[in-house]
């Protein structure tokens, strides 16, 4: 393993207002980790994510981060506001703000690492189109690049196949695998069945966060870590396991 540590999470309640969604969560996220967040909805995922990218503080507990680190983040597609008039070049540029500042005019070297990311992506000819034309995998694409055209030395993703084809889904995985290689990189998604083929470890967040040091998790692990999550079994006839899950409120 990569020793850089680049964020400690340690001991963190937070949530919004006066309402706790996440207990006593702690997690070390190095160099070179390709980390899989899994858990039900309302569990707590996104806020973890808030947690990293500095959107919203801890209550209590503490986040630290390496000196001069850059994070890049692919929200849901959903938070994206498709009718505001801003074309595909200039959401993949608006991953630079923080470099630039927030009226900063960005030059010809700039204007060519978007492009390279938009060849990377396989929409280089969309560059002039507005985001409101595009489909949802072409979206998805955009934002990846606007992700990671700050080159961020963590890449954060909140369920990045979510509206996409499966063509889509299949190179993302791929081209993650190969960015891993220069960032680390943590991933929501609800499809365990098909991460566990590219992650290296599993966090299961449910209120808290439990880390499964391993990409394989059977079903019995999630029962203890309280992860109502399913359970995808592989082999002539791929199948999905549900979980019984009884819970008291």
């Amino acid at each position: 393993m990569n020793e850089i540590k680049l964020v400690s999470v340690k001991n963190v309640t937070a949530g919004y207002d006066n309402k706790v969604v996440l207990t006593n969560v702690s997690l070390d996220i190095y160099a070179n980790n390709f980390i899989g967040i899994i858990g039900p909805n309302g569990g707590g995922k996104t806020t973890f994510l808030r947690l990293l990218t500095g959107e919203i503080k801890p209550f209590s507990g503490s986040i630290s981060f390496k000196n001069d680190m850059s994070i890049g983040y692919l929200p849901q597609a959903s938070q994206i506001d498709k009718k505001f008039p801003i074309s595909v070049t200039e959401v993949v540029l608006s991953g630079l703000i923080g470099k630039q500042g927030l009226f900063g005019r960005y030059g010809k070297n700039e204007k060519q690492l978007a492009l390279e990311y938009l060849k990377i992506a396989g929409i280089e000819n969309l560059g002039k189109k507005n985001i409101g034309e595009l489909s949802g995998g072409q979206l998805q694409r955009t934002l990846l690049c606007r992700a990671l055209i700050s080159q961020p030395q963590l890449l954060i993703l909140d369920e990045p196949n979510t509206y996409v084809d499966n063509k889509f889904e299949g190179e993302l995985y791929e081209l993650l695998n190969k960015l891993n290689q220069k960032m680390a990189i943590v991933i929501v998604s609800h499809d365990l069945g098909t991460i566990t083929s590219y992650v290296k470890t599993i966090a299961c967040i449910n209120k808290t966060l439990f880390y499964h040091e391993s990409n394989q998790i059977t079903s019995e692990q999630l029962a203890s870590y309280n992860c109502p999550i399913q359970v995808i079994a592989h082999g002539p006839i791929p199948h999905t396991v549900l979980l019984e899950h009884n819970h008291k409120h």
